[in-house]
Order: C-alpha cells, then sequence, then structure tokens
C-alpha cells in the first residue's frame, strides 16, 4: 500500500467518525428534553417542569456532521482509486525490477567475446 494512499484512508477513517459523532451530538441537542424543579419545604411544594430545545444549535451541528461524512466518504472513494491505480503502477515496477535481474543475469552468464574482422584470407 503507497503511503498516499495510506494517509487518504486514515483521514477518510477520521471524518467518518468525526461526521457520525457531530451528527449525532447535532441529534440529542435537538431532541426536547424534560426539566423538573422542585419549589418549597415542608407541607407545601410545587413542581415546575417544562420542556427545553435548541434545535437552532442542533442543526448546525448535524449539517456540519453530514457535510464531513460525506468529506469522509469522498475521501474512501478516492482511497479505492488510489489503491486501483496503484496496483497497476505494482505490476509495472515489478516487471522492471524483472527485467532488470534478467539483464543482469544475461550479463554475468555471456562470454566475454572478441570480434574480429576478416579481410580476405587474414584475420586481424
Amino acid at each position: 500500500m503507497k503511503k498516499g494512499a495510506l494517509a487518504t484512508m486514515i483521514i477518510g477513517i477520521v471524518l467518518l467518525v468525526l461526521g457520525l459523532g457531530l451528527s449525532l451530538g447535532g441529534a440529542y441537542l435537538a431532541a426536547p428534553h424534560s426539566v423538573m424543579h422542585n419549589y418549597g419545604h415542608g407541607p407545601f411544594v410545587y413542581t415546575m417542569r417544562y420542556t427545553v430545545s435548541t434545535p437552532g444549535a442542533g442543526g448546525a451541528y448535524g449539517e456540519i456532521g453530514h457535510l464531513i461524512f460525506d468529506a469522509g466518504l469522498a475521501m474512501m472513494v478516492i482511497f479505492a482509486v488510489l489503491q486501483v491505480h496503484g496496483r497497476k503502477e505494482d505490476l509495472s515496477e515489478k516487471e522492471r525490477k524483472a527485467d532488470k535481474a534478467d539483464m543482469h543475469r544475461a550479463a554475468s552468464e555471456a562470454v566475454d567475446a572478441t570480434v574480429h574482422e576478416v579481410d580476405g584470407d587474414r584475420r586481424k
């Protein structure tokens, strides 16, 4: 695996997790929460209960989370493209290494020969 593809995969995973966390946090903030307060001492006690909701903050976190999650998905697609493209380059690299090995083997097995020119019947 190439360094660029590995870095892309790691960044993609981090973005996916961060986007999922922000989306879930935004959903939690946008959901209504019930709050209850008890007041008084002795024979007179009353309870006040109301619902609190922060849809603005929750929606913003949710939208940012979706965008970051989508960026993580895009990074994973880029990682897949780099992996497929990298395999083709790895094969050509293997072919180059095999060709070099063949050249070195042929050079080591070659017999050192000298070429003589023939000029009539006389050899030089």
